[in-house]
């Protein structure tokens, strides 16, 4: 009896050395968020490597199985990473000494990894303990690829391969002279290469993608911005993908593969469970969960997270901090969507100024955002223009800014559907045009609703010729509006310095700054403020 005992469990202890539990934990978009605070209201928030760093400890002391992957957009956001960058060069960028105490892996590129320019890139690559990996950026010259494509690591007895994928559409979200000599291939096409080699070369059990890019749809094109699904529709041999790029809390399945993505600041941990078993000689993926874990009010600040950044973090509020104006007038943004407001006279008055231009083109970033007239500092103004891009003046004819405004007026439903926002348009893909005035009649069909366009007082000429100020961000196509107004050509001027820049100089050059709408444009039928607080209209 006791013999059979002791075979039983050999059996069982045999069967157990079979199976081995990994856990994944994936991170995304951060975008240099480092405090559980938002950054301009200073209003604590569940987010930010300060929470995600207790959380990932946590998990680790739970399974020593574990890979630490990040998906990118990490090194841009942030004012913090912005004074690294621009102004403070002789300290590392935030996120790289966080993510090396934690034991990442790898960490896939975003497209805002490019923002700063390649030295910034790669000077702060070379900050990280962990390869930044990449198998579809590639050299122009000769093809190969421009960073590492994949990583192995062994995990006990298994060996995982990491595979990393940026968005295609590098060209669309940088500037040219900041991805100078490199070109970047279809995510699928790519993978179609290197998950094979993965598999039949390399040798390992397990295959995990990393890709900077969003869902996007199973019967895509080669070139999407966003590719999971037709990326698991198409290559086979793929065990997870950890997506990043849309900002959206994603936790799915296509063709059997698990999708998770980490939403976006901090404010998510994706956690992928994979049950292994080895069949036969080589261990195989019997099952995966893939899930997302919050910080909460009771997720505790993480006390490396703070002393690695302590420098860094004291410059950044020295800057954030510094008197910028004396504004006359209260800043709302919560309705600058819906009418002319004084907020989006202040950026279409300095982007005027930046180009010369007739006419300006510019969206509300955030549309949370109150800065009350009185004393203004850096900190408030920065949260208006979060983002790197540049600002260029185009020529356009009068049937093309019709068209312009049409593509605009696509953000919105008819009043009278619940919905007011159609999601045809982020928020911040919704311009409003400065220099000409005009109504968008909600009531009619979708490409027919821009009414009374006129400029100085006469209706516009289809055949009348504008120049226009625009973000380098729209130039590039940034939310369609070149494509919708049919729009080729080179633009009169790109300026060297951003968007933000010019506008603090703006802002800083008087001690008192003051703005008044002129109503320009409305739509037909004025919307219902109400409405909109209750968040119909975001």
């Amino acid at each position: 009896m006791l013999r059979r005992l002791v075979i039983v469990l050999c059996l069982l202890g045999s069967l157990r050395a079979q199976e081995v539990r990994l856990q994944v934990l994936s991170t995304t978009d951060v975008h240099g968020h480092v405090m559980a605070e938002d950054t301009y209201s200073l209003q604590p928030r569940n987010l930010g490597w300060a929470k995600l760093a207790t959380l990932i400890r946590q998990r680790k002391a739970l399974n020593a199985h574990t890979i630490l992957i990040d998906s990118g957009d990490t090194i841009q956001g942030e004012p913090i990473n912005y004074v690294r960058h621009r102004l403070r060069r002789d300290l590392p960028d935030p996120s790289m000494p966080i993510m090396n105490d934690l034991g990442f892996a790898a960490m896939a590129l975003g497209n805002h990894e490019f923002d700063f320019g390649l030295e910034v890139l790669r000077e702060v690559e070379q900050q990280a303990k962990f390869p930044w990996i990449c198998a579809n950026a590639v050299n122009v010259k000769d093809g190969k690829p421009a960073f590492k494509p994949f990583v192995k690591v062994r995990v006990g007895e298994v060996t995982v391969g990491i595979l990393g994928f940026v968005t295609p559409q590098i060209p669309r979200w940088a500037e040219p002279a900041t991805f100078e000599g490199l070109a970047f291939e279809d995510i699928v096409a790519s993978a179609k290469v290197w998950v094979p080699r993965l598999r039949e070369k390399e040798k390992v059990d397990v295959v995990l993608v990393a890709m900077h890019s969003g869902l996007g749809e199973a019967q895509g094109r080669p070139g999407d911005e966003n590719a999971a699904l037709r990326l698991a529709q198409e290559v086979r041999g793929i065990d997870g993908i950890l997506s990043g790029h849309t900002h959206r809390p994603i936790v799915t399945r296509h063709n059997g593969v698990p999708i998770l993505q980490a939403h976006m600041h901090g404010l998510a941990l994706g956690v992928l469970e994979m049950t292994l078993r080895k069949e036969q000689g080589r261990w195989m993926v019997a099952a995966s969960e893939p899930s997302l874990l919050r910080p909460t009010d009771d997720t505790a600040v993480d006390p490396a997270v703070l002393a690695l950044t302590a420098e860094l973090r004291e410059g950044t509020r020295t800057y954030l901090d510094t008197f910028a104006t004396n504004l006359q007038v209260d800043m709302d943004t919560r309705f600058a969507r819906m009418e002319d407001s004084p907020v989006m006279q202040v950026l279409h008055r300095s982007l005027r100024e930046a180009t010369g231009a007739q006419l300006t083109a510019a969206a509300c970033f955030n549309a949370g955002l109150y800065i009350p007239k009185g004393p203004t500092s850096v900190r408030q103004w920065y949260a208006l223009l979060p983002y790197e891009n540049r600002v260029a003046r185009i020529r356009i004819t009068g049937r093309q800014l019709k068209l312009y405004l049409e593509h605009a007026a696509r953000y919105y439903n008819p009043p009278y559907m619940p919905e007011l926002v159609s999601g045809e348009l982020g928020g911040y893909d919704f311009d409003t045009v400065d220099g000409a005035s005009y109504a968008l009649d909600l009531m009619k069909p979708v490409g027919q609703r821009v009414v009374n366009l006129r400029f100085q007082g006469k209706p516009v000429d289809m055949e009348q010729v504008f120049t226009l100020g625009i973000t380098s961000y729209r130039l590039r196509g940034g939310g369609g509006y070149m494509a919708a107004m049919e729009w080729s050509g080179v633009p009169e001027l790109v300026t060297k310095e951003s968007q933000r820049n010019l506008f603090l100089e703006h802002a800083l050059r008087s001690p008192t700054l003051t703005v008044s709408p002129d109503h320009n444009w409305r739509t037909i039928p004025f919307l219902d403020r109400e409405r909109v607080m209750q968040g119909g209209g975001r």
